[in-house]
Parts: C-alpha cells; sequence; structure tokens
C-alpha cells in the first residue's frame, strides 16, 4: 500500500513538472501563418439555436465548467502561485498568427488614416442607386427591419433602417464597430451608410414575406409601410445600412467553445484560441455586449492558391455595440453584469438592500440619451477589466492576463486621428454628437490601457537594428508611454543578459526603450561564445530580461530569447515570455 502511494505521488509530480516546463526555445522561424486554410468538403449547415444557447451559456456552461476538475484546480492553484491555462494557438511571441478567423492589421502594420477609414470596403462597396434595386426577401418585425436587395450590377446586400425614434444610432454602431474590429483584424463584412432611394425600389418574382406565421407574396404595400415614418434626405433618399453578402456560402455559426467535426482545419478548441479570448477586452472598448453565436458566420470560401474552398469565420452584426442595442439604446445594465447574472442576484438577495449598483437607480433616463444618434454611450462608469457581455461567452471567460494584455494593446494601437478618421465615416448629421462618439471612445481606449498596462509590463515590439557603423542596437515600445498613458521622464529599463542556463552576463539600465549592443553586451557575448566552451548553434541562445522602473515601482519582467551567432552578425528574437 505504501508504494502504490509513494508512486501515485511521484507520478503527480512528474506530470506537475512536466506541466509547468512551458515552451521550449529553438531556432526555428517563428510561426506567422497558421494554415488551416487547407481544401475541405462540403460542412454542414450549423444553425443557431436561439433559445438552447441563451439557457446553456447562463445556466448550464457555468456548471459544467466548475465540474471540470482541471479548470477547477488551475482556478484553485491560482491562489497559490500557479498559472492559468494559455491559449493553445500563440506563437513563440505571444502573438496570435494569420489564419481563417485572423489577420494581423493595425497593431503590427500601422495602417494610413484613409484605409482606416475604408476598413474592408472599397469605393464602390454600396449598392448602385443608378438603376432598380430588386428586392429579393424582406424582414418587417423586430428591432432591426428591413429587406435583402440586388442592385444592377448583380451585388446583393442586407439593407437596415433605423429605429425613427433614434435615428443613425443603430447605423452608426454598425459602421463604427466594423471598421474598428476590422482594423483590430477580425474577418467582418463591407457594412456602409448607405441612402436608398425608395422609387428605384421593385419587388422579384415570387418573394414572399411572412404574416401572422404564415407566407404570402410581398407588395409594395409591405415595402411602403416600413418606408413611411424613415426620414429622408433633402433628396428624398433614405439612410440605411447596406452589408454587402461576402464571398462563399455561409454555412450557419460557430460556437466559442469546442471544434467543428466536419472541418479538419478546426484543431484548436474555440474557447482557447487567443484571438476570441483577447476580443472580450476588443469588446468592451466598444461596448460589444452582444457578442454571441447568432452573430457569428462560417463561409465556405475559395482557397485563390488551390482553387478548393475552406471555412472562414466572420463577426457579424455590429449594431449592438457603443451606445446601441438595435433598435433602442443600450440599458444601463448592458456592460456592467450579465442579463441573468447569478452571481449579483446572489449579493442583492443577500445584501437585502444595502448592497446597490451605482447603475440601478436610472430608471428610464437612458431611453432619452442626449443625442439619440449615440444613444447609451459614455465612459464615466466603464471600468477596463470589468465588463460582461450580455450572455456568458467561454472565449472570454478563458482569457487570462496576457490575452487580455493582448487585446489592449490592439485597442491602444488606434490614435485619437485614427478614431476621429473611422467615426467621419458614420456620417452622423449632428457634429456635436459626432465630437462626443469621438471623445467617449478616446476615454475608454485610455481606461483598457491603464487597466491592463498597469498588471503585465507593456514592453512590445522587440528587435535588433544595425546601423552604418555596424552598431547593433536592441530595440523596443514602450505602449503605455506610446499611448500617452505616461511621460517618458523618470522611466528606466532595467535589463539583465543572461545565458540560456541563467547565467548572468551583463546587467545595467536605460533611460530610453533601446540599449546599444556594442557598448554594452557584446563584448561579453562574443567572449562568451569562445570555440572551447561550446559547440552547437543551441549554445548560442541568450535572455534579454527587462523590467521596468515609472513613478518609483517595478514592473513585471519580459523575458526575449534571442539567437546571437557572435561575430557583429545582428541577433534575432527567438521567443518572448511575460510574467504575469
Amino acid at each position: 500500500m505504501r508504494m502504490t502511494i509513494d508512486k501515485s505521488i511521484c507520478c503527480f509530480i512528474v506530470l506537475l513538472c512536466a506541466a509547468c516546463a512551458g515552451h521550449k526555445t529553438t531556432l526555428a522561424p517563428v510561426k506567422t501563418f497558421d494554415p488551416d486554410n487547407q481544401d475541405i468538403s462540403k460542412p454542414k449547415n450549423i444553425r443557431e439555436e436561439w433559445y438552447w444557447d441563451r439557457t446553456n451559456m447562463t445556466f448550464l456552461y457555468p456548471i459544467q465548467k466548475t465540474l471540470d476538475l482541471n479548470w477547477t484546480a488551475r482556478k484553485a492553484g491560482k491562489i497559490f502561485g500557479g498559472s492559468e491555462r494559455q491559449a493553445d494557438n500563440i506563437n513563440a511571441l505571444d502573438e496570435a498568427p494569420n489564419s481563417s478567423w485572423y489577420t494581423n492589421r493595425n497593431f503590427h502594420n500601422p495602417m494610413t488614416l484613409d484605409q482606416l477609414a475604408a476598413g474592408p470596403s472599397t469605393e464602390n462597396d454600396g449598392p448602385d442607386n443608378s438603376g432598380t434595386l430588386t428586392i429579393v426577401s424582406g424582414k418587417f418585425t423586430g428591432a432591426s427591419q428591413g429587406f435583402t436587395i440586388k442592385d444592377i450590377t448583380g451585388k446583393r446586400f442586407i439593407i437596415k433602417f433605423d429605429n425613427p425614434q433614434y435615428w443613425e444610432m443603430g447605423s452608426a454602431a454598425e459602421i463604427i464597430s466594423t471598421k474598428i474590429l476590422y482594423a483590430a483584424g477580425y474577418n467582418v463584412p463591407k457594412n456602409t451608410v448607405g441612402f436608398i432611394d425608395p422609387d428605384n425600389l421593385k419587388i422579384a418574382e415570387g418573394t414572399q414575406v411572412l404574416d401572422k406565421g404564415r407566407k404570402r407574396p410581398m407588395t409594395m404595400q409591405d415595402i411602403h409601410k416600413i418606408l413611411e415614418c424613415r426620414p429622408r434626405t433633402p433628396d428624398g433618399k433614405i439612410r440605411c445600412t447596406a452589408s454587402q453578402y461576402v464571398d462563399g456560402i455561409p454555412h450557419g455559426v460557430f460556437y466559442w467553445h469546442g471544434r467543428r467535426s466536419d472541418d479538419p482545419n478546426d484543431k484548436v478548441n474555440h474557447e482557447d484560441r487567443r484571438e476570441l479570448r483577447g476580443l472580450r477586452v476588443i469588446g468592451s472598448w466598444i461596448n460589444d455586449t452582444d457578442r454571441r453565436i447568432a452573430n457569428t458566420m462560417c463561409v465556405y470560401t475559395e482557397n485563390k492558391n488551390t482553387g478548393g474552398k475552406y471555412l472562414k469565420h466572420y463577426l457579424i452584426d455590429m449594431g449592438s455595440t457603443l451606445g446601441s442595442n438595435s433598435g433602442s439604446p443600450h440599458r444601463p445594465k448592458h456592460g456592467n453584469e450579465f442579463l441573468v447574472d447569478l452571481r449579483t442576484i446572489g449579493l442583492s438577495f443577500l445584501g437585502l438592500g444595502f448592497y446597490t449598483k451605482e447603475w440601478e437607480f436610472d430608471g428610464r433616463k437612458w431611453q432619452n440619451p442626449k443625442y439619440t444618434a449615440l444613444g447609451t454611450w459614455r465612459s464615466d462608469r466603464f471600468d477596463g477589466g470589468h465588463w460582461y457581455t450580455s450572455h456568458p461567452n467561454a472565449a472570454f471567460a478563458a482569457a487570462t492576463l496576457r490575452d487580455n494584455y493582448w487585446g489592449a494593446k490592439i485597442v491602444m494601437s488606434f490614435s485619437d486621428e485614427a478614431i476621429a478618421a473611422i467615426v467621419k465615416e458614420a456620417k452622423i448629421s449632428d457634429p456635436e454628437a459626432e465630437t462626443y462618439m469621438v471623445k467617449v471612445l478616446i476615454e475608454r481606449r485610455d481606461k483598457v490601457g491603464r487597466y491592463y498596462f498597469s498588471r503585465i509590463n507593456p514592453l512590445d515590439k522587440f528587435r535588433f537594428e544595425i546601423d552604418a557603423d555596424k552598431q547593433i542596437f536592441f530595440v523596443f515600445s514602450d505602449l503605455t508611454i506610446d499611448g500617452g498613458l505616461e511621460s517618458s521622464e523618470g522611466t528606466t529599463y532595467q535589463w539583465r543578459i543572461l545565458h540560456k542556463n541563467n547565467k548572468m552576463i551583463s546587467s545595467g539600465a536605460s533611460s530610453i526603450p533601446a540599449i546599444i549592443i556594442s557598448q554594452n553586451w557584446q563584448g561579453e557575448l562574443d567572449n562568451f561564445l569562445s570555440p572551447e566552451k561550446f559547440n552547437t548553434e543551441e549554445d548560442k541562445v541568450f535572455v534579454v530580461s527587462i523590467c521596468t522602473q515609472r513613478n518609483g515601482e517595478i514592473s513585471k519582467k519580459v523575458d526575449i530569447h534571442f539567437y546571437y551567432p557572435g561575430g557583429g552578425i545582428k541577433p534575432r528574437v527567438l521567443r518572448i515570455e511575460r510574467e504575469e
């Protein structure tokens, strides 16, 4: 019996050590592309089960997660310094590679103001109003009323109209958030502000409409009914959101957890994808509270290199972002807690009236916002680190500090000028409302940056450079300073250079986010790499460990593993590790 117990303990220790070993530094090139666009057979169409999805994520998923011993053990272990499960698809630089889900854009490759304003669209991506617009289907009930049209060029668009009481609100939110999410790296439809001429509309033969549970032929009276209450421009046109059909064949939604069994390219559980976890922070910035299964789309699209097809993953329906909740303003509850939040329900019940929420006594103020085109849009009650979708989201719940930092640095990559350029594309008619929209986006952006950059060392974009005099520089960016959150005055970067076996070689401090290698480490490194000591390329791997000292406080460290062959040749970054 004693031997059995000892063996069990030994096995546990071995498994624990293996789990804590972390990633190994290799000399292989950093993975920048996930080849998940391989040709696959036509998959099934996954439909959203509206009631099941909400019930599952609100009640069953939290229980299932708690009963998952692996998840529970990690949460308990965190109290004693253990680590959470990191995203499975990150590369050696702690980034999400390009894939069918995501494309690195504005943070790593800053976009011009014109590119940011355009987003996924080009100049001619709206409906062609010069000829007939043929209606092929319609939706005349619910918050987002509209129809699907085909213009004279053959392009199809989903047309949605704003609530007349909150004119421009839904369409402005849709356009602004579409362009932000595109620049952040996500696949989104080409959404534009359109202006429809009612005289150009006609109904395609055989088009039907659902009326009191039964289908019947659509008539122009149905069209007039939906258009009669909409404001018009001086030339008689009606503002709308025009969403162009994406290339390929839609095949339903994707779930925020698990994988598709009929897609061989889908090899990572969705809740463990960095781009889906980090979307929580980007979503908090733009108040994307309705980011659930229904607002996703899988598209069976052509691989232009092979001619085959694969599934591409989209975020859709951005009309419930910013201050808009589709047809009406966001309620104060939106963004502050889940619609059915078991945590706060329990606190309210046990608090007997002593536990109150800042926003719960606002009454009906949300129905009468100062700017009807913006809805309930504010920054004063926004907490950069505590924000919630309307319903639980498995990927958001799994996000670690590193995932959230990744999202925060993308948020902070949008300059004031970039935000203003994007907001202008929403064509908000009230200049004062447009200015306020920009102001709140900037304030919320900075709250996100301050919250997460104070919890992890926000040094990034590490690289080696060499000048005309053959001097080697190790250069990096301090995102707190780049984002204007702090001044560079009084900030220093304390660094140590170590061999891969943790033997200290040199140390120092710099007042700028750069270190001149030839004046600091190069001699020590070249001496360290004497042939009699090391014979393999793996022996030429070193680590720069940096802590930031700011306002009298020392940050957590960032370790940058790099390969240096010696002789003044420019080193190469291999891996980045962030202390949480």
